[in-house]
């Protein structure tokens, strides 16, 4: 009489690995359960996204700043020809419309739209070349744990330019109220110190809206201004306290320093704080990233590597 052999168990891959393999009796493995998993899963440190505490967001800038301190350096110099020529020059387009007016008939008066126009897009140059620069340069950085080339740089914002532009552009116009008030000198004392304090919170409000907004341009490409508004409300107030005071430091420091020091030291100060805000805006979106769901260096530079759909 011939020996039955045993029934064949086929068992996943997973309860194979998880059984005893010395054990002979051992024919079942107990899996842990999914939830739990999840739960014991630790948060693992990363060089760019920080915790919702106001530490982990400045351990985060200032590694930043530390790391790429050379490619930095080179943004802020390439931001700096634009800044000194056209940031905080707005009458210069006050007194070249009177100028044209005379020379061509009265015309000149026309062209003042386009020249304002033409002004505010050139003076978001500094913001896009700070802002795309750091981007550029921290995500891969943070994701590859090496310094990356400028070749890789460009070839991961170059094509969101274009709309990062017009998106500064547009805020440009509040950011750059204060340089409006310092050209009207007959407004009254009364009028100017209240109005003064009211353009750098607005100016201050502009500038930490549109650093979110560029990075969600540059890393989310096809979002705007609502999602930007969303990661803000999510934003943890630590990072929110950070991104304000870097942008009233970008609003109001190089302002100070051209009187004091002249324009070669605002466009100084100017570049160094651009780069800081940049820095903190990145940092910030991150940290609101973060709140949303799990969000690693590796996968923001995966969203900012991804090719255009249109």
């Amino acid at each position: 009489m011939e020996r039955a052999e045993p029934p064949l168990h086929l068992v996943d891959e997973p309860v194979v690995e998880a059984a005893d393999p010395l054990d002979a009796e051992s024919r079942t493995a107990e899996l842990p359960h999914p939830g739990l998993v999840a739960t014991a899963a630790p948060d693992l440190p990363d060089r760019l996204v920080p915790g919702a505490g106001f530490g982990g967001w400045a351990d985060k800038v200032g590694g930043v700043l530390l790391r790429n301190m050379a490619l930095l350096v080179l943004i802020a110099v390439l931001a700096a020809l634009p800044t000194h020529f056209f940031v905080g020059s707005v009458n210069d387009t006050l007194i070249a419309a009177p100028a044209l007016s005379d020379m061509i008939g009265g015309f000149g008066l026309l062209l003042l739209p386009l020249m304002w126009l033409a002004y505010f897009a050139v003076s978001a140059l500094p913001l896009l070349i700070v802002l795309a620069g750091a981007v550029g340069v921290a995500v891969p950085a943070a994701a590859d744990g090496a310094r990356p080339r400028l070749r890789t740089v460009w070839s991961l914002v170059a094509y969101r330019l274009r709309p990062l532009w017009l998106w500064l552009a547009l805020f440009g116009l509040v950011a750059q109220g204060l340089p409006l008030l310092d050209s009207q000198p007959e407004v009254a004392p009364s009028v100017a110190g209240p109005l003064r304090i009211i353009l750098v919170l607005a100016s201050t409000g502009a500038l930490a809206f549109a650093g979110v907004l560029g990075c969600v341009v540059l890393i989310e490409h096809g979002r705007g201004p609502s999602r930007a508004m969303h990661l803000l409300t999510v934003t943890p107030p630590a990072g929110a306290t950070g991104l304000v005071a870097a942008s009233l430091a970008f609003a109001l420091l190089p302002r100070l320093a051209g009187p004091a020091w002249g324009s070669v030291a605002q466009t100084a100060v100017g570049v160094v704080c651009g780069v800081l805000w940049a820095v903190a805006a990145l940092v910030t979106y991150a940290q609101a990233r973060r709140a949303e769901g799990p969000v690693t260096s590796v996968s923001l530079r995966a969203e900012l590597a991804a090719p255009e759909l249109f």
